[in-house]
């Protein structure tokens, strides 16, 4: 029987299983956007590249999914997004001068 206390990655064991359950859907995404949908709500779309627009490579974003989500859930997404990536072993380390 498997220690459901167990953490893998930060996630309790349990969360883990079911957030990389077999068959789940997954979609990669590179841009996103969120609107106020209705009041106390957030949809945030997220995206990949479209096609080209102009001739300097400039493309429109194709948005492929989307989640409505009561804004304190969006704040509270936030919030842990910024606690976990703003952390400084997550920012780009500046470039060794060379020479």
């Amino acid at each position: 029987m498997t220690d459901k206390q167990e953490n893998v990655r930060g996630l309790p064991l349990e969360t883990w299983e079911s957030m990389y359950r077999p068959g789940m859907p997954e979609y990669a995404a590179s841009h996103f956007a969120y609107s106020s949908e209705q009041p106390g709500f957030v949809r945030i779309a997220f995206g990949m590249n479209g096609p080209f627009v102009d001739d300097a490579g400039k493309r429109r974003p194709v948005f492929g999914h989307a989640v409505l989500l009561p804004a304190d859930i969006a704040v509270e997404l936030a919030r842990q997004l910024l606690k976990q990536y703003a952390a400084p072993e997550y920012r780009p380390k500046e470039e060794e001068p060379k020479g």
